[in-house]
């Protein structure tokens, strides 16, 4: 079995995290073009990727939707993004109905009909319908830090998703907690798996990480959940693998510029909204991927984002 793996720099202890001050952290973003600090035996992310082919035990089908045969769909976006244009909300608190015994995500079913607790913002750009690499049967690609996932992206006249973009594709116009609806379970997307606990050692050791990816691997390749699609028809969103997104984009002065939303394949809340801001850019790890975001190509203006402070919203 062979892992898609991106090459990162990742810093030892249990919780694998590199900090980086304020000062480096803009620094960092403003050199974005610049190649990813990595070691130097290590190759370009613009080198060809290694993938795992297609898994035989994985559905033979190719994802067709309404989205992909709608003609403003087509006309906006590449075939392999999906458009959205919706009002991005930046605020809304996601009330808990009813708690879970589970472990992990802590709510069974959130509350229907949240207003708005800010002035609406309205957006139109396109998104990637997979993760990285894109490419149905695929396997997601992990292992890659934001600065990787940032030039990637740029490799392919792209960009990383802002968060709020990331966030809006996900909630959909009906701003859901989850793409499907309000209800934890049951799922159509990979969520919930049991954690397999991870070797520190075996992880940083650039001899024995692929191997040691392949041990906790649980997420599937790319297009196994048809279902797991959020109203704008981005697929696997929640769950499968964590993604990168850029939160400096939409907050030139925060402190926490590198985001990850939409959690792992684990038992986390893989809810649209909450954001894990506490890993730093150079950060690696088994379960993470990315996916980018692009302007609209068939030329009707929109007005630019507006930005997004959001500094009091925790892990989550």
């Amino acid at each position: 079995m062979i892992i898609s793996v991106g090459v990162g720099v990742v810093v030892g202890g249990l919780a694998l995290v590199a900090r980086t001050s304020a000062v480096s952290f803009r620094s960092a973003a403003r050199a974005a073009s610049e190649p990813a600090p990595s070691s130097p035996k290590a190759p370009s992310p613009r080198a060809p990727e290694t993938s795992m082919p297609a898994d035989p035990a994985a559905p033979a089908f190719t994802p067709v939707d309404r989205f992909s045969a709608d003609p403003a769909v087509r006309a906006a976006c590449p075939a392999d993004m999906a458009l959205v244009e919706g009002d991005f909300c930046p605020k809304l608190e996601y009330r808990c109905g009813r708690r879970s015994s589970e472990l992990g995500h802590g709510c069974a079913e959130y509350v229907r009909g949240v207003p708005c607790g800010g002035e609406p913002d309205p957006r139109r750009y396109c998104i990637d319908r997979h993760e990285w690499p894109n490419r149905v049967g695929e396997t997601p690609r992990v292992y890659v830090n934001w600065f990787e996932a940032k030039e990637l992206c740029q490799s392919v006249g792209k960009r990383l998703c802002r968060r709020s973009e990331w966030t809006l594709a996900c909630e959909g116009p009906k701003r859901l907690p989850y793409p499907w609806g309000f209800v934890r379970q049951p799922s159509p997307c990979n969520v919930d798996r049991a954690a397999i606990p991870f070797d520190v050692n075996a992880m940083i050791d650039e001899r024995t990480r692929e191997a040691e990816i392949a041990r906790l691997w649980q997420a599937d390749p790319i297009g196994s959940h048809p279902a797991c699609i959020s109203a704008f028809g981005a697929y696997d969103m929640s769950g499968n693998v964590d993604e990168w997104t850029d939160n400096l984009a939409d907050d030139p002065e925060t402190n926490q510029p590198s985001t990850l939303n939409g959690g792992y394949w684990g038992p986390v809340r893989n809810t649209c909204r909450l954001s894990t801001k506490t890993h730093g850019p150079k950060f690696a790890f088994y379960q993470v991927g990315f996916r980018c975001c692009a302007d609209t190509i068939d030329g009707v203006e929109v007005p630019p984002p507006k930005p997004w402070i959001d500094r009091e919203r925790e892990d989550g």
